[in-house]
């Protein structure tokens, strides 16, 4: 469900005024876009172009292509009206981003990213609009990036040999580290652990207990996975190491190689920080969990499937419905509240003493939507009701007694939820609303016309069967319009 608190522009909610704000003109074959299936890899600090290709009938000029990644806005890139468009541009894209342009004539809107960064890693989805036809495709690119060469460090004597450690830094994704034989089996560590930099990349150690004649030699590996290359280094350890009468010497030598160790780890984090201290303004926080970012773009894209209609519809009011103070144009196509009761029939059809009329047509199918003017205002509160809806005495506007509405009611803009109504604080009070309902999938839906947004949609209801007016209701000086 759309609630007040989702203000930021997604892409359904972009999708769904592209396509109702815009009258379609011409007839388009459907639009096809398609992008690789696999990852594309490609190592730290360098460019790649993302590929993405679309069926191409229309020229370049009539093509809008928006490359996002979680959001819809801001946007990694866009082009449109035959020019890119920077005004919402993520900020650690700015300036690293261009669509090949030598391409889009035949259906091509590559993407190329100059210097990735760890951050970059992710889905990034290709969006291609014509007209009011649209259709994406989701590119998976995957960053690395090789660290140093592992250093192997003596530690201390610990059950019965020696401790080692073996550390290398600079990696990404996270490495995993490996000890082998000389015959090139895996020896059981003690501990790996890894750590994560503020550039986003990772420094790994682990740890292995050294003992005399069993695996005085050994070797450390570092790698990505088992698949990718790998960096490596050795060390063997004599029988003088492990002689329990000079203990002091031992320690020495074993303090000795750590203080070089250490000093070689500095030396090499000191030239990491040098090379990257420009790109670290660049770098966001850690990647979204993968499975968690493809679950929302399923959610996203069943609420666009689900929420666009696809016919407008021409209301009518009816004046049999109309309370006697509301007056209605002769087309019944607007109705305003009068000061005076008018000398009409209270019939049962008419609702009394509530200011409301219902719209002529009902519907029991389809997906439609109408627009409302708020001429002048006073109270107003537009939406849907159920046809067997009560029209004398009190009523509660509200869905378990047949009302799906919006409205500037009581000095708050709201929506006439149960058990009790949601207020809309964060969203200006729009002139011109457009009410959306889909029959056979229980939704209805409210959009601010006036600044292009979604307002709110009701959870989903069962009509039951039965038929599905437009309604309204007017306080004291209001004025409403009806669009188409």
């Amino acid at each position: 469900m759309l609630s007040s608190s989702h203000l930021y522009c997604s892409l359904p909610a972009f999708v769904i005024y592209s396509l109702i704000f815009q009258v379609h003109k011409g007839h388009s074959a459907p639009l096809n876009v398609t992008a690789p299936s696999g990852p594309i890899t490609v190592a730290k600090g360098e460019n790649v172009v993302l590929p993405c290709d679309f069926s191409a009938e229309q020229s370049a000029q009539d093509t809008e292509v928006i490359w996002f990644r979680e959001r819809f806005s801001p946007f990694v890139h866009r082009y449109k009206g035959g020019q890119d468009q920077y005004g919402e541009q993520m900020p650690q894209y700015q300036g690293r981003t261009e669509l090949l342009k030598e391409g889009l004539a035949k259906g091509s809107v590559r993407l190329k990213i100059f210097h990735v960064q760890p951050s970059d890693t992710g889905k990034y989805t290709c969006f291609v609009r014509r007209g009011s036809d649209y259709d994406e495709a989701v590119v998976e690119l995957k960053v690395t990036a090789s660290g140093s060469a592992p250093l192997i460090v003596l530690e201390r004597y610990e059950r019965g040999g020696i401790r080692l450690a073996c550390r290398s830094a600079g990696w990404y994704p996270r490495p995993h580290v490996l000890w082998q034989n000389p015959q090139g089996q895996h020896l059981p560590s003690l501990a790996e652990n890894a750590t994560q930099d503020e550039n986003g990349l990772f420094a790994a150690e682990s740890s292995i207990i050294l003992t005399r004649g069993v695996s005085q030699e050994l070797s450390c590996l570092v790698q990505h996975s088992p698949q990718r290359p790998e960096k490596g280094s050795a060390l063997y350890v004599s029988d003088p190491f492990f002689q329990d009468a000079h203990p002091w010497m031992i320690a020495l030598g074993v303090a000795l190689v750590a203080v070089i160790a250490l000093l070689g780890l500095t030396v090499h984090l000191f030239k990491i920080k040098g090379k990257h201290q420009k790109e670290i303004a660049m770098q966001l926080a850690a990647l979204w969990d993968r499975d968690a970012e493809i679950e929302k773009q399923a959610k996203e894209l069943a609420w666009r499937r689900y929420a666009v209609p696809i016919e407008g519809v021409n209301v009518i009011l009816d004046p049999d419905t109309a309370h006697c103070e509301l007056v209605l144009s002769e087309d019944g196509k607007s109705v305003k509240r009068g000061d005076t009761l008018q000398d009409i029939p209270d019939i049962p059809e008419r609702f009394n003493p509530w200011r409301c009329v219902l719209g002529c047509d009902g519907f029991t199918s389809g997906r439609y939507y109408w627009e409302v003017e708020v001429v002048d205002a006073g109270g107003w509160i537009v939406g849907v009701s159920r046809e067997d809806v009560k029209r004398k005495g009190d009523i509660e506007f509200k869905p378990e007694e047949g009302t799906w509405a919006v409205g500037n009611w009581a000095g708050h803009f709201q929506a006439l939820t149960s058990p009790s109504r949601t207020l809309l604080p964060e969203i200006q009070t729009p002139k011109r609303i457009r009410v959306s309902l889909d029959y056979e999938e229980g939704r209805v839906a409210f959009f601010s016309v006036d600044e292009e947004i979604p307002i709110f949609t009701f959870p989903l209801a069962s009509f039951e069967g039965r038929k599905v007016h437009p309604w309204v209701w007017l306080g004291p000086g209001t004025w409403l319009k009806i669009w188409p």
